[in-house]
């Protein structure tokens, strides 16, 4: 298989803690995607809602490389 026919994704996950608090924010961009310009697929504030949506970008990820178009 040649690289030009490899498909992948790239996922960027982003944390901080919020000024003045124990709490974290989360961002988390596919990288990469096509068409020259990153996208943010979720936000989120504790570790249950980053992991979902891991989940569902992964889920959507490989719908489509599934898909017989």
């Amino acid at each position: 298989m040649a690289v030009a026919d490899d498909r992948s994704a790239a996922l960027l996950l982003r944390v901080w803690i919020e000024e003045g608090s124990d709490h974290f924010r989360a961002r988390l961009m596919a990288v990469g995607a096509g068409e020259g310009s990153d996208r943010t697929v979720a936000l989120a504030s504790s570790p249950d809602e980053v992991l979902e949506a891991v989940g569902s970008w992964l889920d959507e990820y490989l719908r489509r490389g599934t898909s017989t178009d």
